[in-house]
């Protein structure tokens, strides 16, 4: 399995099209080919350095740490956000709250949390990817890890092909974006708890993954919507410039079932003030996309 569960859910909703009518709006997007292009292959590169909350429960289950469901969006939030780049956001933040509930096997917080994103795509008018069909499929294998990582990857390598030519990639920006954060956010907030050496190099290793997230979203130029997201992007950034990550590029290997990315060099290392910090920054971010 080689794709993150909250990027695919975000990407294939992203996908599907459809026209809303929520409080605020996303430009659409303008790109030439070229631009395009370039687009998308940031965003492959994306994928394969998302900070994954799979790895990271992963990690943290071989550490012996317990579920911990607090630290998730409430479900109950899903009704307020109204505007459309809070919920773009959010259904991003859902899917990796999803993925993290998925890989310690609690079912009903995991439908409970398919629930919100589909809500989400519902006001968003990208319904389909939720459709009843893949509801019932996801319900059927809600207790199988895999087969339900399966089902999202699948319909996502369907729905990439429409996301190539489609004029909502803005909206895929915001959801990934959401996923990140909310991937990084679960990351920090359980290693202050949890001192296992894998995740906090995962969490140096992050490093790699948000300079590809910070020069994808420099494709799309001056945008009201985007500029804010970019701007809280830059700030994590710069806290990072100074963590290491070794003189190699990114790797993947296969765990328990899992994707896991790490430096070529393997020698990505965090200091306690940098930690302090970007776990402060994550949240600070990542709050203020769910309130």
């Amino acid at each position: 399995m080689r794709i993150a569960l909250p990027l695919a859910i975000a990407l294939l909703l992203a996908s599907c099209g459809g026209g809303g009518t929520p409080q605020d709006t996303l430009q659409t997007d303008n790109a030439d080919s070229l631009e395009l292009a370039e687009r998308m292959s940031r965003t492959k590169k994306i994928f394969y350095n998302i900070p994954s909350p799979m790895e990271t429960a992963a990690l943290l289950k071989k550490a012996g740490a317990s579920y911990n469901g607090k630290i998730l969006n409430d479900v109950k939030n899903v009704d307020k956000y109204t505007a459309a780049s809070k919920q773009a956001l959010n259904l991003g933040v859902y899917g990796a709250d999803l993925s993290y509930a998925s890989v310690f096997n609690h079912t009903q917080e995991s439908m409970f949390y398919t629930s919100c994103a589909r809500r989400l795509a519902d006001k968003l008018s990208v319904t389909s990817a939720f459709n009843d069909s893949t509801m019932q499929l996801m319900e059927q294998y809600q207790s199988d890890r895999e087969k339900l990582l399966e089902i999202i990857s699948e319909t996502y390598w369907d729905m990439d092909r429409y996301l190539k030519v489609n004029d909502r990639e803005n909206i895929s920006a915001l959801m990934i974006v959401g996923g990140w954060v909310e991937g990084l956010y679960i990351a920090t907030q359980v290693a202050g708890t949890n001192a296992a050496p894998e995740l906090r190099q995962r969490i140096a290793e992050q490093k790699l993954s948000l300079g590809d997230l910070v020069s994808l979203l420099g494709t799309y130029g001056d945008d009201p919507t985007l500029n804010p997201v970019r701007d809280d992007l830059k700030a994590m950034h710069a806290l990072y410039m100074d963590v290491s990550v070794g003189g190699g590029g990114a790797t993947t290997s296969q765990q328990d079932g899992i994707t896991v990315i790490g430096s070529e060099s393997g020698a990505a290392t965090l200091t306690d003030t940098q930690l302090k910090a970007i776990t402060e920054k994550a949240a600070a971010i990542r709050n203020n996309y769910i309130n």
